[in-house]
């Protein structure tokens, strides 16, 4: 089916590449270019439909105002920006097939796929200490440069995320939480405002809870519910997440839940024991699904461990550097900016997920 779209982005190299990228990936798409006011203004008056028009705020806005009224209204942002009413907002700075599953989700192509196809990474560790925080920022944010759409989700007792994300929504799970289980009709609204973009993440994510009784109230029922529900809603390929170390049913339940469980441990003895005791007593129910266990060593500092793992009858599959720096990191985003680091975890990645896609983020 023919689908005629409009970009509009005073950015040339950006709106050139853009459009390019989106011809030669749908072949039945018209999709024209326009760099200034005065080309878009003439491409809404000389009639026809327009299932979308995609571009920044300004232009759009001017030329609207003179006429015209496409399928879909997608203003390009550098971050989480409020959007206006019938409008939707994108980030601009995402990878190339990050953007047309966002424009296809907007045209009501992606959903389906998408429900199919959202899987659940849980990033988890018997005791604490071992990395699990920054293994799972890393492994969304290398996710999102493969062209996924993720959505990062802590549920530690005590989260201390908004270092990175900042001070937003303190209520946000609870909301959730409660219009999940009371006021069902209003999920998709509070999702899209809960659900913020992180643009250095380049992911979603929900904002840390002032206080851990949200997390400490987490039924294994009512998780199972929260994360099929966000699986359901059609927007995003992985959902990474990121628990407090435990051995309660609540844990159990989630590594059960999950289609990937990377299980970090340390080469530390206090850590190995604590792993491999509760594995054993996991085992009657984890055993079946032992395949979605990837055991990685966090923290190696090179050489051969000091210490012997045979844990689920075999060493770890993958070690990930340790990174001394990081030991005075004053501004948590620095985590994803070691490319030793995130060159293991993109291997890490191929475990899980294949490659995909460029990107249509240019230097700032």
């Amino acid at each position: 089916m023919i689908r005629r779209l409009v970009l509009a982005a005073e950015d040339r190299e950006y709106v050139a590449k853009l459009a390019e990228y989106l011809r030669e990936e749908e072949k039945d798409w018209e999709v024209t270019a326009c760099t200034y006011d005065g080309a878009l203004r003439r491409e809404l008056r000389n009639g026809g439909k327009i299932d979308a028009l995609i571009g920044e705020r300004g232009l759009v806005g001017q030329a609207l105002s003179e006429g015209g009224q496409p399928g879909k209204t997608i203003i390009l942002t550098d971050g989480h920006e409020a959007a206006e009413e019938g409008w939707q907002n994108m980030d601009r700075y995402q990878p190339l097939p990050a953007l047309l599953s966002g424009i296809r989700g907007a045209l009501g192509l992606e959903a389906a796929k998408l429900k199919e196809g959202c899987r659940i990474w849980t990033v988890f560790s018997a005791s604490g200490g071992a990395g699990k925080t920054t293994v799972a920022l890393n492994l969304v944010r290398q996710a999102g440069e493969r062209g996924q759409r993720v959505l990062y989700l802590n549920l530690e007792e005590l989260n201390a995320t908004s270092l990175l994300f900042g001070r937003g929504e303190p209520d946000g799970l609870s909301r959730l939480l409660y219009a999940l289980q009371a006021r069902p009709e209003q999920w998709g609204e509070l999702s899209q405002q809960l659900c913020r973009h992180q643009s250095q993440l380049r992911a979603d994510y929900i904002d840390a809870p002032e206080h851990p009784g949200e997390r400490l109230a987490l039924t294994p029922e009512l998780t199972g519910a929260l994360l099929d529900k966000l699986k359901s809603d059609g927007r995003y390929d992985a959902i990474v997440v990121d628990p407090d170390s435990g051995s309660g049913e609540w844990h159990c339940s989630l590594l059960e839940a999950s289609d990937r469980v990377v299980w970090l441990i340390l080469d530390d003895a206090y850590c190995l024991q604590k792993a491999e005791k509760l594995l054993q007593y996991w085992e009657p129910r984890l055993g079946k699904s032992a395949y979605k266990l990837i055991l990685v060593l966090n923290k190696a500092v090179g050489g051969q461990p000091v210490n012997r793992c045979t844990l689920a009858g075999a060493g770890p599959e993958l070690a990930l550097p340790y990174i001394p720096q990081w030991k005075a990191v004053d501004q948590p985003g620095r985590w994803l900016s070691s490319p030793v680091f995130s060159g293991a975890v993109d291997r890490l990645l191929d475990k899980m997920e294949p490659r995909t896609g460029g990107s249509a983020k240019r230097g700032r």
